[in-house]
């Protein structure tokens, strides 16, 4: 006679398959979303590096804010090294930004606190919109899809005049808990510190 496995016997199993899949896949999810925010910040950032470059270089020019492009104006600088959609009146930025962010911490994020009336915007091809004003840039990665979270997919950041992209502030002195409290580029600054991770 073969042994075989009663129902009983393999109701527990499934049970237990259950739990186990239960507790590792929504983990699984969030990782390899944060991952996703990641790979668009990097393409981002890979991009505006090579348009300051670009700019530098038509120029002959070793500053970027000395360039014709930007002398020209934010809004020319992102047309003509970028492909864009839609420019935004910074007055009115439902045309490229969602209606309400938050921070990590789940508070109420006030766009403006990121974007002035001064500022330059536009929403490129590939689905991201980022706003100039000065040397400080925003960006939403994904434009108007959520979840619309400082630091998820909106990050705050500097466009410095030798082309580097850095945050405001020291990335060594960037911790979990600044980003989580809704500093401006503080996830931003933790992201550069811990090598492009978003462990937050």
């Amino acid at each position: 006679m073969k042994n075989a496995f009663t129902l009983s016997e393999v109701l527990v199993v499934m049970a237990i398959i259950g739990v186990v899949a239960a507790m590792t896949v929504p983990n699984l999810m969030e990782n390899y979303q944060r991952q996703t925010y990641i790979t668009q910040l990097r393409k981002v950032y890979s991009e505006l590096s090579q348009a300051a470059e670009h700019a530098m270089s038509d120029s002959h020019s070793p500053r970027l804010y000395e360039t014709i492009a930007m002398r020209n104006g934010r809004v020319n600088f992102l047309q003509t090294y970028f492909k864009i959609n839609q420019t935004c009146d910074a007055n009115n930025l439902t045309d490229c930004f969602a209606d309400s962010y938050t921070t990590i911490g789940g508070e109420a994020y006030r766009l403006k606190d990121l974007v002035s009336t001064e500022s330059a915007c536009g929403v490129v091809a590939s689905g991201y919109t980022i706003c100039l004003n000065g040397h400080f840039a925003a960006l939403d990665i994904n434009g108007k899809q959520g979840p619309n979270v400082l630091g998820r997919d909106l990050f705050g950041f500097f466009l410095n005049n030798d082309g580097s992209i850095t945050s405001g502030m020291d990335p060594s002195t960037s911790t979990t808990e600044s980003c989580v409290g809704g500093g401006y580029d503080a996830c931003f600054a933790k992201i550069l510190n811990d090598g492009w991770v978003m462990d937050y």
